[in-house]
Order: C-alpha cells, then structure tokens, then sequence
C-alpha cells in the first residue's frame, strides 16, 4: 500500500500571493487616494438647491489620479513578477494583467469608501467627492503590468530562462513521490 502526498506546484502558490499583496496593496494606495481626491463645493442657493462652483473637474482630475497611480502600481506588480523567478510564461503573464485587473478593482472600492461623501443633513455650504466612472482606465494596470513583464522577459538573457529551466525541473524532481 502506497501513501501518497498531494502537493501543489509552487507556482500555483506564488499566484495566490501575488493576487493577495496587489489586492493588499492596490487597497492600501486606494484608501489613500481617496483621502485626497479633489472635492466640489456647493452654496445654497434661494429658492432650494445648490449652486456648484465650478473652480476645476474634480471628476477629471479623480480619472486621471486613478489611471496614473493604478499604471504605476500595475508597472510595479509586472516587474516584481517577472523578478521573482516563479512560473515565467504566457500563464504567469495573464495571471500578472488579472491581479493587476482585481487590484485596480480594489483601488476603486477603498477609494470610493474613503472619499468625501455629500452630507445627509446638508447646510449652506456642502463639500463632497463627486462619483467618477473609470471607463477606459480600468485597462491601464493589467496593460502596463503585462507589458512591463513582457519587456522584461523580452530584454532578459537567454541565461536567465536556463536557470528557470533549471529550477523548474528541480521543482518536478522533488514533486515526484515514490511509494513508501
């Protein structure tokens, strides 16, 4: 009678950790954006409701803060991916481009959660973060986070993928169980 042990490959591992710090991560940066996202102030007016004063786009400028700081979070997950020497390949890409996908996601919601909310009970003067719909934006961190881990494999040595080759096969090695 054999015992056997089931074992999850590592990359497989590696995965679900990359998935959890750019949710972690993209969150983290979120509820700080929302902190300082540009708000809109309105004065009450006669005769009911409130006139907005229209001093910049608070909406525009949250668009473009949300697709600069999630470009750049999701340039930093591609490279960290591809530095870490674990699963390198078409898979790891698109794995890369959905984590990066799920931390924009996040990045939105504790943005949203943090940011200034209109009053329930609203005065003369009302300050708020007006809601914004990232549209097109939401591609620009699974973009440059594939395309930073696809430059970088592009531009890596031939040495490199050798030791991946080398390292994987280690992996296999010692995955393979033997009847006891």
């Amino acid at each position: 009678m054999s015992s056997r042990q089931a074992r999850l490959p590592r990359t497989l591992g590696f995965g679900a950790g990359l998935l959890a710090c750019s949710l972690l991560v993209f969150g983290i940066c979120g509820a700080l954006w929302g902190f300082m996202r540009p708000t809109m102030t309105g004065r009450a007016v006669d005769g009911g409701g409130y006139a907005i004063e229209a001093v910049g786009n608070a909406q525009f400028v949250a668009f473009m803060t949300f697709a600069l700081v999630t470009g750049f979070l999701g340039l930093c997950l591609g490279l960290a991916a591809f530095v870490q020497r674990r699963g390198r390949g078409l898979a790891m890409l698109l794995w890369v481009g959905a984590c990066a996908f799920a931390g924009a996601v996040s990045f939105y919601v504790f943005g949203g959660i943090t940011a200034t909310h209109p009053p329930e009970n609203p005065g003369e003067v009302v300050e708020f973060a007006p809601n914004f719909s990232p549209a097109v934006a939401w591609a620009v961190a699974p973009f440059l986070a594939m395309f930073s881990y696809w430059c970088t494999a592009f531009i890596s040595s031939d040495a490199d993928w050798e030791v991946v080759g080398r390292e994987a096969a280690d992996e296999a090695q010692r995955e393979v169980v033997t009847p006891t």
